[in-house]
């Protein structure tokens, strides 16, 4: 600029008048009315909105995006202005436009001693609007923020348009949009959006010193930018000293330049001395953080819209901007308004309960600074409410709130193991009446197994015993944890991880860790049925939307991209840099949802509901959803009707009266929710008794929940007798009452009366009926002829648990199975007892439903003894108080006393860190 304004002063000086009146003709030629020009400039910033529309979110982060926040010239401080006009333009009231004294000094000093380029620029406050508003109105950098070339041309046009600009306006005016126009650094474009970024304060509350600063930055950015490391005062390491509330305070050439720019107001009469002094005295703080402006739902703009935007965009159903290099750039950068499914008034309320229950938690000593929520609508596949962590705020390392514990990859304990039951029902067609070897404690193999030695699956019930034969009924709600290994075992664990996928888990694959530390250690077996399993609570939460709907997954294309080799992705902490950056961006497009697993679910659940353009134009409105089958209805109903049966959890609990006990039950206005649920323990790496989180996860017809409770540096909580089980029941308070309380908000929007059960999706292909089933659990015969009443599947040829009379033993462990069977006087196959057992009598089988006569029954059945009525396990009595470490069921019914059994180091990488 300082060559071109060496070369226009003369020129003016030679050219006659009425070249001069050409000249001018020609280059204001294509002058417009500002107004017209600022309203038709796109505002770069993409917005982002609850469902109503009404509640702004936040913004898309988009380095390069310009925040501009306009105020009127009265709500700027003098201090500000006069700063500006003193720095920028000390004759700016006097002339019409260019500022000829100005342009004279600037050729002066630039033919000088010191040559071109040596001195000043010569543009008035106006030329400078000119250049931002019509000369270059995109924006190119925070460096630069306006790159115009620096030709004759565009100054002689500049110049004409600031003189016709200075004909139709006032200076307050012009001064007015420059300064709410001109660049402060980074994103910052105008002094309000500045003040906000920096300050986080009204520009009419600038201090003089503050004002000095910002004045400053716009002669060049980059050198000036408060916010640089050079530009702060730091500590022995070198690195920026925060003070408590994250601000730096301004040293380096931006404390020069300010003191600088308060020079120059005294030189020119606009403060006292005294007054600069005391202005270059002040510390002036910026707050580190970028945000300029309250970034209400951050981790859901960032994790779930902004993603799915992109996807949409590549696409094709959201336009691509023109001279955008990617859709990226063109979502961050398109001055939309997207409307998303978030309802923030609930994830309001669920925030409040959250602090609520960990402040209580914690007096409790349950060591557990932390929690999520997350809540997804199972008929419409809306995620409606997305609490990340307890504050978004926090510093503390235990609570972290730039962390999205939503989206991390944690282990869920035994949360997982609805999708392992549900996977043993639909493969190897069972019943929740099925039986399964509960031989608790179960010693793992090192060799066998691939566990260290000295692992053993052990049941979290007192005394860590087992039933014995017990029913998949049973040994689900009561979350044992052998059942469980040898459920998994038997269908084994290709087929849970392929039911997971089915169901919404995006993270689970042999040879794929989702962390992208380890691929090759990350290898699955049974030990995936009691927690060794890496997954993210809001996929946990879509799984639990996709049970809710009896195996039904509503809705929208995720148009992600299926990764055909997940085990040669690289790993961050192998091979050179470029390997290792390549890694790192594989990860990023992972975890953001561009890249997916083979096989994993069709759909995601939906974030974004409409985006309007910069003019209010609909571009893109969210079809009706999707619904996909990815499992049998049937099967569906079988492990629903055990999530949702408070009698079917007798080993742990009982059932429940009111949302204050440590039940699992939830109640409405007095009356049972219908609702399946299901706890979970996340358990440290060192040792059983260890606990890193807990969890608890469920359904109703109307919300699918998953409750998080723990610390984001993966500090050690508390649970367990010793302290009341604080942990698990603050992670039940939680779900319980945010459960009620989202059920109820729903009810007082009037979305339906009374409470919705599940009897219109009951499938056809189910019937509640007697079935074969030897268990021995409570006292049980354990007899082949022995029925109880259970769903099943009518299409399905059901194969029973006995052969010729006899219990078949399982495949593995199966020594473990002959022992159990000898000690409890069990007809298994092969096994030879004294006498059979005789605490009931035994009946032969019912009709098993599909024609299935089963291979249960020998050539000449022994004389029928006369029926039994159905014996459906019963409801042990609410047990009386206890001392505080029962023998029995604990006396104040908890959910699920851990520690459950160590996923093995080498079987499923340990527990998550």
């Amino acid at each position: 600029m300082v060559l071109v304004t060496a070369i226009v002063v003369p020129l003016f000086a030679i050219l006659g008048l009425t070249a001069v009146v050409g000249v001018f003709a020609h280059y204001s030629s294509g002058y417009g009315p500002i107004e017209d020009v600022l309203v038709d400039r796109p505002a770069g910033i993409t917005r982002i909105y609850d469902r109503t529309g009404d509640i702004e979110l936040g913004v898309l982060n988009n380095p390069d995006a310009r925040l501009s926040e306009p105020v009127p010239l009265d709500d700027i401080a003098p201090g500000m202005i006069a700063a500006t006009i003193a720095t920028e333009d000390n004759a700016f009231w006097d002339h019409r436009g260019v500022n000829l004294r100005g342009l004279t000094r600037a050729v002066q000093e630039n033919l000088g001693e010191g040559g071109i380029g040596s001195g000043t620029g010569g543009s008035s406050i106006t030329q400078q609007l000119i250049k931002n508003v019509y000369i270059c109105p995109s924006f190119a950098g925070p460096d630069d923020p306006c790159v115009a070339e620096r030709t004759v041309d565009r100054k002689l046009r500049e110049m004409a348009y600031a003189i016709r600009l200075e004909n139709d306006h006032t200076k307050e005016e012009i001064l007015n949009w420059y300064l709410n126009q001109i660049s402060y650094g980074g994103r910052y474009l105008g002094v309000q959006a500045a003040s906000s970024g920096y300050f986080r304060k009204s520009a009419s509350d600038l201090t003089l010193g503050e004002s000095a600063m910002l004045a400053g930055i716009p002669a060049a950015p980059a050198l000036y930018h408060p916010r640089s490391n050079d530009n702060c005062v730091t500590d022995e390491h070198g690195a920026c000293v925060l003070d408590e509330l994250g601000r730096v305070t301004v040293s380096g050439a931006a404390k020069a330049r300010q003191e600088d720019v308060l020079r120059r107001m005294t030189e020119r009469g606009y403060i006292s001395p005294a007054e600069a002094r005391a202005a270059a005295d002040e510390n002036v703080k910026v707050y580190r953080s970028s945000a300029t402006e309250e970034q209400r739902a951050p981790a859901f703009i960032d994790n779930q819209v902004e993603p799915r935007l992109v996807r949409l965009c590549e696409a094709g159903e959201l336009p691509m901007l023109a001279g955008a290099d990617d859709c990226a750039t063109s979502v961050a950068a398109g001055g939309w308004s997207v409307v998303t499914t978030l309802d923030w008034e609930k994830t309001l309320e669920a925030e409040a309960m959250v602090d609520e229950f960990i402040r209580a938690g914690l007096e409790r000593n349950c060591d557990c600074e932390n929690a999520a929520v997350v809540t997804i609508e199972p008929e419409s596949g809306e995620l409606t409410v997305y609490v990340p962590n307890r504050d978004p705020e926090s510093r503390d390392p235990r609570i972290a709130g730039h962390i999205d514990q939503l989206v991390e990859v944690n282990q869920p304990g035994s949360a997982l193991k609805p999708a392992i039951y549900l996977a043993w029902f639909h493969y190897l067609d069972k019943t929740p009446a099925s039986t399964l070897w509960d031989t608790s404690p179960l010693p793992l193999d090192p060799v066998e197994d691939g566990v260290q030695p000295g692992v053993e699956i052990v049941n979290p019930r007192p005394g860590g015993g087992g039933e014995g034969l017990i029913t998949a009924r049973s040994a689900l709600a009561g979350s044992q944890n052998v059942p469980a290994f040898r459920a998994a075992a038997e269908v084994g664990t290709e087929q849970v991880i392929e039911m997971t996928k089915r169901l919404g888990i995006t993270t689970l694959h042999q040879g794929f860790d989702p962390t992208f530390l380890d691929h090759d250690g990350m290898i699955y077996g049974p030990t995936i049925a009691t927690g060794g399993a890496n997954i993210r609570a809001v996929d946990l939460a879509y799984m639990n939307a996709t049970i809710a709907n009896m195996g039904v997954m509503v809705g929208l294309p995720h148009h992600g991209t299926y990764i055909s080799n997940p085990g040669q992705l690289g790993n961050l902490l192998e091979g050179d840099r470029e390997d290792v950056r390549q890694a790192e961006q594989i990860m990023v497009d992972f975890q953001r949802g561009h890249l997916r697993l083979p096989g994993t679910r069709p759909l995601d659940p939906l974030a974004v509901l409409e985006v309007h353009d910069s003019r209010g134009n609909v571009i893109y409105e969210a079809p009706e959803p999707e619904r996909v089958e990815v499992v049998d209805p049937g099967s569906a109903w079988l492990l629903h009707s055990v999530l949702e049966d408070c009698q079917a959890r007798w080993i742990i609990w009982s059932c429940g009266s009111s949302n204050e006990d440590t039940t699992l039950d939830v109640f409405v206005g007095g009356q049972e929710l219908p609702m399946g649920v299901k706890t979970g323990t996340q358990q440290g790496p060192a040792a059983i008794e260890d606990i890193l989180a807990s969890w608890v996860t469920g359904y109703s017809r109307d919300a699918a929940l998953v409750v998080w409770v723990g610390n984001a540096n993966k500090e050690l909580i508390r649970d367990g007798p010793s302290v009341g089980y604080a942990s698990s029941h603050t992670s039940l308070g939680i779900f319980k009452n945010w459960m009620a309380s989202y059920t109820e908000s729903l009810q007082d929007e009037g979305r339906f009366v009374g409470l919705r059960d599940f009897d219109d999706l009951q499938p056809t292909n189910v019937a509640f009926d007697r079935f074969q089933s030897p268990t021995t659990e409570r006292g049980r015969s354990g007899g082949c002829w022995q029925t109880i009443e259970t769903w099943k599947r009518i299409d399905v040829q059901y194969e029973y648990d006995c052969q010729g009379g006899m219990v078949r033993l399982p495949e593995y462990k199966r020594d473990e199975a002959i022992a159990l069977a000898r000690r409890l006087g069990i007809r298994a196959e092969g096994v030879a007892v004294s006498s059979p057992p005789t605490s009931q009598a035994q009946q032969p089988p019912a009709s098993s439903g599909g024609g299935a006569g089963g291979g249960g029954q020998p050539s000449a059945p022994p004389p029928t003894p006369a029926p039994l009525p159905p014996t459906p396990t019963p409801v042990p009595p609410t047990p009386e108080p206890a001392p505080p470490e029962p023998t029995a069921v604990p006396a104040d019914p908890t959910p699920e006393p851990p520690p459950e059994d160590p996923p093995p180091a080498d079987d499923a990488g340990g527990a998550a860190d």
